[in-house]
C-alpha cells in the first residue's frame, strides 16, 4: 500500500524573527507575569479627539491617534509610578528618570518596538509627529539601534484587531508592558438614567519578582483616570 506523503512547505528562523523568537523566550523564561486588565471611559476622550480634528483639518496638521493619547497618558501615569519605569536585570533594579516608551509596531515578519524618548515632556503633537516617523522608519527598514534601544517601558495595541484583553511578554529586561485593546459601545446607568458610553480596554502585564498586584493596579487606574479626563493630555 503506497503511503500518501504529506505536503508542506519548512521556513527557516532567520533574521528579525529569529531575534524576535529568542527574545520572547528569554523574557518568558525569566520573568514571573501576572496580568490585570480593566476599562477605561473615553467617551469624552473620543469626542475632544473629533473635535481637534475639526479644528486642525483645515490646516493640514498630523492628527494625534488614540494611541498617542495612550501614550501620553502611561508617561503621566509613569511619573506618579516610577518603579514601572524599569528594568531587571543581572539581580539589579533599575529605576530611571527619562520615561522612554517603546511601542510596538507590527511587520509582516515580527514587531519592532521603536523608542519614544522623554514621553512625558513631549506635547500630544509632538508625540503624534514622532509616533509617525518612528513607524514610517521601521516600515521602510531606515531604523538602526538607537531607535529600537533603550526604552524603559513598552506600549502595544491590539485594539485595531478587535482584540479587547491580551497578555502580551514583557519587553525584556523591563518589568512591565502595557496592552491596548478596542475600543466598546455600552450601556452604563449614570445618575438613574440609562447612556451610551465608550469603553477602552487596557492591560498591564508586570514582571511579579518586582511588581506586585497593587502597585501594578494603581498604575492601571492612574492611567485610566487621565482618559477620563482628556483636557489633562492636550495642555
Amino acid at each position: 500500500m503506497d503511503v500518501k506523503k504529506e505536503k508542506y512547505k519548512e521556513v527557516k528562523l532567520r533574521g528579525i524573527r529569529k531575534t524576535i523568537a529568542e527574545h520572547m523566550v528569554r523574557s518568558a523564561r525569566e520573568n514571573a507575569v501576572i496580568m490585570e486588565s480593566r476599562t477605561a471611559d473615553v467617551t469624552e476622550l473620543i469626542k475632544l479627539h473629533e473635535q481637534k480634528k475639526k479644528e486642525k483639518i483645515a490646516e493640514d496638521i498630523l492628527i494625534p491617534s488614540i494611541n498617542d493619547l495612550v501614550l501620553k497618558a502611561t508617561a503621566l501615569s509613569l511619573k506618579e509610578h516610577p518603579n514601572l519605569n524599569a528594568t531587571f536585570e543581572n539581580e539589579m533594579i533599575r529605576i530611571f528618570e527619562d520615561i522612554n516608551i517603546n511601542m510596538a509596531v507590527a511587520l509582516p515578519n515580527g514587531l519592532i518596538t521603536p523608542v519614544i524618548r522623554n514621553v512625558d515632556q513631549l506635547s500630544i503633537w509632538d508625540i503624534c509627529k514622532m509616533t509617525k516617523e518612528a513607524t514610517e522608519k521601521v516600515k521602510t527598514g531606515m531604523f538602526d539601534m538607537d531607535d529600537i534601544t533603550g526604552g524603559t517601558f513598552t506600549v502595544t495595541n491590539v485594539g485595531m484587531l478587535k482584540i479587547e484583553v491580551a497578555t502580551a511578554i514583557i519587553n525584556y529586561p523591563q518589568v512591565g508592558i502595557l496592552t491596548i485593546g478596542t475600543i466598546v459601545p455600552r450601556l452604563e446607568r449614570i445618575n438613574g438614567d440609562i447612556a451610551d458610553r465608550l469603553k477602552i480596554f487596557l492591560s498591564i502585564t508586570v514582571d511579579h519578582r518586582i511588581i506586585d498586584g497593587y502597585p501594578a493596579a494603581m498604575f492601571l487606574n492612574t492611567i485610566c483616570d487621565i482618559l477620563e479626563k482628556p483636557e489633562l493630555l492636550w495642555e
